[in-house]
């Protein structure tokens, strides 16, 4: 299942207008609307896509319903460059494309299919919104680097506007052990010793890892981070920010 938001597919609906005899720029027939989806190696008719009706929008509504992240995201893109084609070619001030684009980015980044285990058992993993549209700009234009670094920024802000401190062994100590700001930053104080205890020393150890990290690359100079790499430090940074953000994550 995709996680398109409502906001883009109400877009995509108006910049394609299936449910009109024809789109203001792109004209679907029947035949080029079900090659769309073949050059994806998909069958647009089949009829796990009919159950709502058989008209081009119920289906495509379908698809965008039932597919996963990066599929939608290939036909967003496929849609995006017959867009820019017809907007070249007729001189529309319209830029369909570029926004179709963003689309399709926003699918394959969030969240991000990434391998799991030697046998590529994918997972799908939400980024934090309020992280996501800080660090879109980095990401959309692969700077993966900076992502990383101001994923872990994000995180010490949010930090600092909670408690008044941002690094992570003044609030919890260089062992996790110090327990003064467990009410403001996770809800409550549990007692020593207990379950839940125990979890908010995890959450800790995960914010000293993020201090650490983020020390590292402070004091080292730019470099090149592979893409999936890159994902799981700024899945890493999200679950942090998630964790005080969310007081009952």
């Amino acid at each position: 299942m995709s996680t398109i938001s409502l906001e883009d597919k109400k877009y995509l609906d108006n910049a394609l207008r299936l449910q009109q005899h024809h789109g203001w720029i792109l004209r679907f027939t029947e035949e080029t609307f079900s090659r769309l989806f073949q050059e994806q190696g998909i069958n647009i008719n089949d009829t796990k896509y009919t159950v709502l009706g058989i008209s081009k929008q119920n289906r495509f509504d379908k698809f965008l319903e039932i597919e996963d992240n990066q599929t939608v995201a290939l036909v967003i893109l496929s849609l995006a460059a017959q867009f820019r084609n017809r907007e070249l070619a007729t001189n529309i001030s319209v830029k369909f494309s570029e926004d179709l684009e963003k689309i399709a980015k926003t699918l394959l980044i969030q969240p991000h299919k990434k391998s799991a285990s030697i046998s590529n058992t994918d997972i799908s993993v939400s980024i934090h919104p309020d992280l996501y549209r800080h660090i879109i700009p980095y990401l959309d234009r692969e700077d993966y680097f900076t992502a990383v670094q101001e994923s872990y920024k994000f995180v010490r802000q949010k930090l600092k506007s909670i408690v008044g401190k941002e690094s992570a062994t003044a609030i919890f100590g260089e062992n996790a052990t110090k327990t003064d700001y467990h009410i403001p930053l996770f809800g409550s104080q549990p007692a020593k010793g207990t379950p839940e205890s125990d979890s908010y020393k995890g959450y800790a150890y995960i914010h000293l890892a993020i201090q650490f990290l983020r020390n590292e690359q402070a004091h080292s100079l730019a470099k090149d981070i592979d893409r999936n790499l890159a994902l799981h430090f700024i899945t890493l940074a999200s679950l942090a920010y998630t964790l005080i953000t969310d007081k009952n994550a």
